[in-house]
């Protein structure tokens, strides 16, 4: 109940805009649900999240990344990959990750995310069945002038 009350203050104080005040409070009831749960339980990770998103809003990407990162292994671990708090975890990392403007890193989060619904969706994978993602590639690659599709060097003759 401690854990629970301190994150609830925590949500208050962010919705109010102090966020100085409500990261501390957010720590110590990870703290306790960590002490109380163990280190890999679920609602570990919820509380990992909100400490992110209270992370967020004052703008210390790195330790937002780092606990979307934890929260995220802990889901993936305890609930498998096709849990919903995987998904929002992912894309929340992703979002994070682009605002650090590593593009890679976000992209790559963003296909899985898609691939993954895709594959809960339709089953599959494979040439009858790709992800809209998948699609979008294809015609970005078929839409560029045809001497891009080929390089060649200066001088050269073909």
């Amino acid at each position: 109940a401690v854990a629970a009350t301190l994150n609830n203050l925590a949500v208050l104080y962010g919705k109010r805009g102090k966020y100085k005040e409500a990261e501390p409070l957010c720590q110590r009831a990870l703290e306790i649900r960590e002490k109380v749960l163990g280190t890999n339980h679920p609602d570990v990770a919820k509380q990992l999240n909100n400490l992110a998103l209270l992370c967020q809003n004052q703008g210390k990407y790195e330790a937002v990344e780092r606990y979307y990162q934890r929260a995220l292994a802990i889901y993936e671990g305890q609930l498998g990959p096709d849990n919903p708090n995987v998904a929002r975890t992912k894309n929340n990392l992703a979002s994070c990750y682009l605002k650090q403007g590593k593009y890679a890193e976000a992209e790559t989060l963003y296909k899985e995310i898609l691939t993954r619904a895709h594959v809960q969706e339709f089953g599959s994978v494979d040439d009858d069945h790709k992800p809209i993602w998948m699609h979008a590639e294809e015609r970005e690659e078929m839409s560029k002038p045809h001497s891009e599709h080929y390089s060649e060097k200066p001088g050269s003759s073909v």
